[in-house]
C-alpha cells in the first residue's frame, strides 16, 4: 500500500495492474483510493500520475470523511434508523426487570433497557440491540423472499446465509448456497427482490450473459431502476451508523 502526504492528511493507495486499462485511472471509492495501471506503464509513472493529481485526492477523501462522520450514530432518542427503505425514529427507556427489547411498531423503534443501568452507558447497549435486532429480521425476510421467488422460478437452493460482506451484496455458491448481506433489509423491499432474483438467476446462468439477464428480467421487470439504486446507495447501506 503506497501513500502521499497532502496537507498534513495521509491518504493510502493501492496500485493495480490491471490488463484492460488503457491509461492510468484513478477510483475513489469511500476514503479507499485505487489506481489502475495499465502495460508499459512503470509504477514509478503512476506515483507521479498521482502525485499531479492529490489536490483533486484529497478534496474527494475529505469530501467522503466528513459526510461520513455527519452520519455517525449516537444511539439516543431523536436519531432515525433505516428499515426497508424508510427512515424510523428511535426512542429508548428505561424499565423495570432486565432484558433488552428493541420493538418496532411499524412508525418508530423502541429500546428498552433494565432502569438499572446508568443512561450514560446506553448507547453501545442500544448499538448491539439494534444490530441485533437487524441481523434477525434480516434471517426471517430474506428467507421468505428467497422461498418465494424460488418456488415460482422452479429453482432449488441448498441454503441461505446472511453475511456482512464489505464490498458485495450478495452471492450464489457452486454448491447452491446463496449469501446476501443482512444490510439489504435496510433498502427498499424492491432492492431485496431484485437481488434475490439476482442470485437465485446464477443456480441457472453463471454469468451475466444476456439470457441471465433476461431471466431476471422476467421476475424483476423494473430491475434496471433497483440495480442503479443500490449502486447510487451503496454508500449509505453501508455507513449509516451500524
Amino acid at each position: 500500500m503506497e501513500h502521499l502526504i497532502v496537507n498534513n492528511t495521509k491518504i493510502e493507495y493501492e496500485v493495480r495492474r490491471s490488463t484492460r486499462a488503457k491509461r492510468l485511472n484513478i477510483r475513489i471509492k469511500q476514503d479507499k483510493v485505487m489506481v489502475s495501471v495499465p502495460q508499459g506503464v512503470t509504477v514509478t509513472e503512476a506515483k507521479r500520475f498521482v502525485e499531479a493529481k492529490r489536490d483533486w485526492i484529497l478534496k474527494h477523501v475529505l469530501d467522503w470523511r466528513s459526510q461520513n462522520q455527519q452520519r455517525q450514530k449516537k444511539y439516543v432518542t431523536g436519531e432515525t434508523f433505516l428499515y426497508q427503505g424508510r427512515s424510523y425514529p428511535l426512542f429508548t427507556r428505561g424499565v423495570a426487570g432486565r432484558t433488552i427489547t428493541v420493538k418496532f411498531t411499524g412508525d418508530c423503534f423502541w429500546v428498552e433497557l433494565p432502569n438499572t443501568v446508568p443512561q450514560e452507558d446506553w448507547p453501545p447497549i442500544v448499538k448491539e440491540a439494534l444490530f441485533k435486532w437487524y441481523r434477525v429480521q434480516a434471517k426471517r425476510v430474506f428467507q421468505e423472499r428467497l422461498d418465494y421467488f424460488a418456488r415460482i422460478m422452479g429453482l432449488l437452493y441448498n441454503r441461505l446465509v446472511i453475511k456482512e460482506q464489505k464490498t458485495r451484496w450478495g452471492s450464489c455458491s457452486s454448491k447452491g448456497n446463496i449469501n446476501l448481506n443482512w444490510r439489504i433489509i435496510l433498502a427498499p423491499a424492491e432492492v431485496l427482490d431484485y437481488l434475490v432474483v439476482h442470485e437465485l438467476a446464477h443456480l441457472r446462468y453463471m454469468n451475466h450473459a444476456p439470457e441471465f439477464w433476461n431471466l431476471v428480467g422476467e421476475y424483476v421487470p423494473d430491475y434496471p431502476i433497483w440495480r442503479k439504486w443500490l449502486k447510487d446507495n451503496a454508500s449509505q447501506l453501508r455507513y449509516d451508523g451500524l
